[in-house]
């Protein structure tokens, strides 16, 4: 009988933790999620000895159609104050993940059991803070804007209401996703937003976009993509992607934001080390953790699109 013991990285979900199944496999699987948001807000890179970083949001100033001041002669002129505001992002506590590696696995394993427990690693929490992001963008559009901007914003579109059940065809489905960006860049617009506009939903979602015909080539590849390989670029001047690490919000579709809805105060980006444990029989121990804070900068700069 092979040893079953709970040593990681050789435990298996279908061997039931047999470790001769698993040291013996010939073929090894790795899917990774692709990171989106994380690369896509503020980021205040921060030195030793900083445990907070600090975001200027600068505000509204011509807000109406007000009279400017004028100057009489031989007067002293009237001084009012600008409108700006310091957010401070404070860094949560280190998020880690460990494994230990067995000496005597590793030996006798056919692949490299380290470089797959790092790859392994890395990947998971590269995808914990792609999701820590979408999450705060998404608090972005719930908030209240500061010094006189705007509030974030949520699309309800209920024609997008029932999910991939929904009895329209995938044409109209992907119409109404394409109105529903094309208000949210508007409404963005309309409060002043004037910088890259990034739309990011599940590929569940996704998928309409490039069947319903009227934004890409109904034949083969455009410069805004095509049917053939199934993709869109921009909808409505906003660059769409699909990601898995949307917020599980009810009624969630996508996300729209700009650079400015959040921001990042890092510390430390992956970082992963190998130390041995000779108290272990020469094991060793795989420690891969990250420090940073992420908060809500924009409000207007964020947009939820929902369904209901």
């Amino acid at each position: 009988m092979a040893y079953t013991g709970a040593t990681t990285p050789n435990v298996g979900t279908t061997s039931t933790a047999d470790l001769l199944r698993d040291i013996t496999l010939d073929v090894l699987q790795a899917f990774e999620r692709t990171t989106r948001f994380v690369d896509l807000i503020r980021v205040d890179q921060l030195p030793e000895g900083v445990s907070a970083g600090s975001f200027i949001v600068e505000g509204k100033e011509d807000t109406n159609d007000g009279a400017l001041a004028e100057y009489p002669a031989g007067t002293q002129v009237n001084v009012n104050n600008g409108t700006q505001d310091e957010i401070i992002i404070a860094l949560d506590r280190p998020q880690y993940e460990s494994r230990r590696i067995d000496r005597w696995n590793e030996a006798v394993a056919r692949y490299d059991t380290l470089a797959m427990n790092i790859r392994q690693l890395g990947t998971r929490l590269a995808n914990a803070i792609d999701r820590k992001v979408s999450a705060v963008i998404e608090a972005s559009s719930l908030a209240t804007g500061l010094v006189l901007n705007g509030n974030g914003t949520v699309l309800v579109n209920t024609a997008l209401n029932g999910g991939l059940a929904d009895t329209g065809v995938a044409l109209d489905r992907g119409a109404e996703l394409v109105e529903t960006i094309y208000a949210g860049v508007a409404t963005m617009e309309a409060n002043d937003v004037m910088g890259e506009i990034y739309v990011g939903m599940s590929p569940a979602e996704f998928q309409f976009l490039p069947q319903s015909l009227n934004i890409i080539s109904a034949d083969y590849t455009s410069n805004n993509g095509g049917l053939d390989i199934g993709d869109v670029k921009m909808v409505g001047n906003a660059t769409v992607f699909k990601s898995n690490n949307l917020p599980a919000t009810a009624g969630l579709i996508g996300l729209m934001f700009t650079s400015e809805s959040a921001g990042m105060a890092k510390l430390w980006d992956v970082t992963t080390d190998v130390n041995p444990q000779p108290e272990f029989l020469n094991a060793k121990l795989i420690n891969t953790y990250f420090s940073n804070g992420v908060a809500p900068l924009r409000p207007q700069c964020a947009i939820s699109i929902k369904n209901v």
